[in-house]
């Protein structure tokens, strides 16, 4: 990620000492036709709309009951990583300040949705008597979803005719419901010690909760887009941005019940959970109006 912002950093320092440059042999401005506003109207709106590939991370970290660090092979490790598919979309207001730099403000309707399962290792139990019966594998399917109302004012720098790069904050607002889903499967092949006990068989369980959701976050945007001109002052821009999370949330732990046989009573503590996007999406730009 820190290459990718230098990378961009480079990119526009390169391309104002090249605007520098051209003033100086043109002293009178480009005389190409990048600038594609009129200078009495420097104002531009537009809509955008596309999908998001969306990608969850936390740290996971188990402690015994001593509170020693420790690991488990549980299926609560799912909740190391989500990802998804969502879409978005909203308006923008473009506002030229001068050839290389401009304003770029987005309102946007972001829904979020990913998800992940995960095998661990689980103790079975015999249902009617309660005695042990030996290990086997368990699974966990996790998805949640919901929506956020993003503010988020970007500085547009213009690298060549069409192309330009976005950079801002990102102001992400909470909105509606969050639901979460889970589904929890364990398997019938599992070793047991007592081969005259019986079979446990499989069991699923689905488990699906909803809240109000108003949490508020901060990303940072970094994008670019391409302009193509489609129609008197209409333009079409395919656009990709890289929204970084920049806010940490909702620490939680977890007791792992389901390996206390084999592996002893382990507390799972999830911390800097965190949300980034790839954004790509179609923006249809309204000039000179």
């Amino acid at each position: 990620m820190k290459k990718i912002v230098l990378i961009i950093i480079a990119t526009s320092l390169m391309t104002m000492s090249s605007y520098s440059q051209e003033d100086v042999l043109r002293p009178n401005g480009r005389a190409d036709s990048g600038f594609t506003k009129s200078s009495k109207n420097p104002w531009a709106v537009g809509l955008e709309g596309g999908l998001s590939y969306n990608m969850y991370g936390a740290d996971l970290n188990w402690f015994d009951s001593f509170g020693d660090p420790t690991n488990a092979n549980s299926v609560f490790n799912v909740f190391e990583s989500f990802s998804g598919m969502s879409p978005h979309f909203g308006i923008f207001v473009d506002y030229d300040i001068n050839q290389m730099f401009g304003l770029h403000l987005k309102l946007i309707y972001n829904s979020i949705s990913y998800g992940n399962d995960q095998d661990g290792i689980v103790d079975f139990r015999d249902s009617q008597t309660g005695l042990y019966l030996g290990t086997g594998i368990a699974n966990m399917e996790v998805t949640e979803k919901y929506s956020f109302f993003n503010i988020e004012p970007n500085l547009r720098i213009n690298t060549t005719d069409d192309l330009y790069f976005l950079l801002g904050p990102s102001f992400q607002f909470g909105m509606g419901t969050q639901t979460s889903d889970i589904i929890y499967t364990e398997n019938e092949d599992f070793v047991t010690y007592n081969s005259e006990l019986p079979d446990a068989g499989q069991s699923t369980k689905a488990e699906s909760a909803s809240r109000d959701f108003t949490e508020s976050r901060i990303a940072l945007n970094i994008g670019a887009g391409y302009k193509f001109k489609v129609g008197n002052n209409l333009y079409l821009a395919p656009q990709l941005v890289y929204n970084l999370g920049l806010t940490t949330y909702d620490d939680a732990a977890l007791e792992n019940i389901n390996q206390q046989m084999t592996e002893g009573v382990k507390i799972l503590n999830i911390s800097n959970q965190s949300v980034n996007q790839i954004r790509l999406s179609i923006t249809l730009w309204f000039e000179n109006l």
